[in-house]
């Protein structure tokens, strides 16, 4: 098991020539998305940021051949590589398939790009990542994101101002299904760690964060 990063794996077949689609994914992936493109000796790595999580994307390119003429082509595999979202490890929260999604507007931003560049057009208005941000489901898909987002956030910090409370007072009270209230000196030193783990993760997330994230 990765204990650094989640894993994420699509494939696509489009039916034109391996050298083409080559071209159109690095284009895609390095114009469109912004992300910084290594060759590789089956296709190419780009690296960047997801939904502020960095990310590396292995797309491995091959031609492929079958029966039937969807199969004719060539293919892109596409793996993910997402940073978990904890220091040791703990399991990525991919919220309503988001990363799932996004590979899938990946590919088809892939076919996006063959087309321009088979037709010579150079259309940004038919971008699958600019026809996505002015779709309804897509609005209430990043909905529910914030509002995931903001209800955890509420939560951390209701649970701060108590650890803070509890710390000063020695009465702890924590939110929950089974809410628990603490006395004592064992309120101030479950408050005290409560801080202390805050303090830590803030500190984590300032240092993996950039200042400019895309």
């Amino acid at each position: 098991m990765d204990w650094k990063y989640k894993h994420f794996h699509q494939a696509r077949v489009f039916p034109a020539p391996r050298d083409l689609v080559t071209e159109a994914a690095r284009t895609f992936m390095a114009e469109s998305l912004g992300w910084q493109v290594t060759n590789t000796p089956d296709g190419f790595t780009a690296q960047g940021y997801s939904f502020s999580h960095r990310g590396i994307a292995n797309l491995h390119i091959q031609s492929a051949a079958g029966g039937a003429s969807s199969e004719s082509g060539t293919r892109v595999a596409v793996e993910l590589l997402v940073e978990r979202a904890g220091w040791r490890g703990y399991m990525l929260f991919d919220a309503g398939g988001y990363y799932n999604i996004q590979i899938r507007k990946w590919l088809d931003g892939i076919q996006w790009s063959i087309h321009q560049k088979l037709t010579g057009s150079h259309n940004e208005s038919t971008n699958p990542l600019v026809l996505a941000e002015n779709k309804t489901a897509a609005y209430i898909f990043n909905g529910c994101l914030v509002f995931i987002v903001v209800t955890f956030a509420l939560y951390f910090l209701v649970t701060f101002i108590s650890a803070v409370v509890g710390l000063l007072t020695g009465h702890l009270f924590l939110l929950g299904r089974g809410s628990l209230i603490i006395h004592g000196i064992w309120a101030r030193i479950v408050s005290a760690f409560i801080l202390m783990f805050g303090a830590f993760l803030a500190w984590r997330i300032k240092r993996k964060v950039p200042s400019s994230v895309k």
